[in-house]
């Protein structure tokens, strides 16, 4: 866009600052939709239309030497340090003649209030091409930066989350591991269901967590057909932090697992009890108890499920897993970290 002549009057007792100020009839300023303002050669404000006092906050005196290159009550750069007057964009147009696009300042009304705006200037010449002053044309953009800055903060949250659940899907194929090629397919489509499972509690809680009590539920339902008679629970609220929620998804998964093929849950009189407490320190104890089931004998050597839990646990988590093989029932207990939410 090349500079703007604005036509002089042949009225001498007029002087340049009347001459642009008048050089458009003021009912164009105020149709025009975004905000707009003319300094003369010395940043004096000679016309301002409607929206431009509303996004300042204030109507500046025309004419006024002490109202110089633009309304706004002050002015700041990005960096949320004082931009004064003088070193303005409508100053910088007025001194070189260089056009301005698209530049960002901080408005501050006198109510304390901040805006961002939009900046183009242009340089006002008169028919021998000599500066006579500046327009700007300007547009709150406020809401359009908040939508950036939660876009750029949504766009890292949604790495963050996805390198989660990449690190514990990982870890959890990884670590398992089968005599045939379809037990390890059906092992690992198992826990990554149950990844699955927990993802849809994120998406409830906005991904903020999941509670615990959800987890246990959702995890041990296959297990309830008789009601509450097989599967207990009971604990205090407690919202677990996506990455814990994961892992401990996964843990559940596979103690129900154990508990159907060899423990409680593969005989008909046998039950689980899952229960909860928080220990003065923050952390999470979670007890995990079999009875009922056919006799145990503790395990000759470490189980492909056992390795997965533990890596997860101790490995991801930085928490602690003992397991205590009693002949009435397996008893697990979890300890999780304080956590950060």
């Amino acid at each position: 866009m090349s500079a703007v002549a604005i036509p002089l009057a042949v009225d001498s007792s007029r002087n340049e600052a009347d001459e642009l100020a008048f050089a458009l009839p003021e009912v164009l300023w105020d149709l025009v939709p975004a905000a707009v303002y003319a300094c003369d050669l010395q940043g004096t404000i000679v016309r301002f239309n409607r929206r431009a006092a509303q996004l300042w906050g204030r109507e500046p005196k025309l004419l006024d030497p002490r109202e110089r290159y633009c309304g706004a009550y002050r002015l700041y750069r990005l960096d949320g340090s004082l931009l004064p007057h003088p070193e303005c964009p409508m100053a910088d147009v007025l001194l070189t003649g260089d056009i301005v696009r698209d530049q960002e300042v901080m408005i501050e009304r006198p109510d304390g209030s901040r805006i961002i705006a939009l900046v183009n200037i242009e340089p006002l010449r008169d028919g021998k091409e000599a500066i006579i002053g500046a327009i700007n044309c300007f547009q709150d953009i406020s809401e359009r930066k908040r939508s950036e800055a939660q876009v750029a903060i949504l766009a890292r949250e949604a790495e963050h989350r996805a390198k989660n659940v990449l690190a514990t899907v990982q870890a959890t194929v990884r670590l398992s591991q089968s005599d045939t090629p379809k037990g390890l397919k059906k092992a690992i489509e198992g826990r990554i269901q149950a990844l699955a499972n927990v993802h849809t509690l994120f998406v409830e809680s906005r991904w903020t967590g999941a509670q615990l009590q959800s987890l246990v539920a959702q995890e041990l339902s296959p297990y309830r057909q008789d009601g509450e008679t097989r599967v207990r629970s009971d604990g205090p609220n407690v919202l677990l932090e996506p990455q814990m929620a994961q892992t401990i998804a996964v843990t559940l998964h596979e103690l129900a697992t154990n508990a159907a093929k060899y423990g409680a849950l593969s005989a008909a009189k046998g039950h689980v009890q899952v229960r909860w407490s928080l220990a003065a320190d923050g952390r999470i104890i979670l007890r995990w108890t079999e009875i009922g089931g056919p006799p145990v004998k503790p395990p000759r050597h470490q189980g492909f499920g056992t390795r997965v839990m533990q890596g997860l646990i101790q490995g991801q988590l930085k928490g602690e897993m003992r397991f205590d093989w009693r002949a009435e029932g397996l008893a697990c207990e979890i300890v999780l970290p304080r956590q950060k939410i």
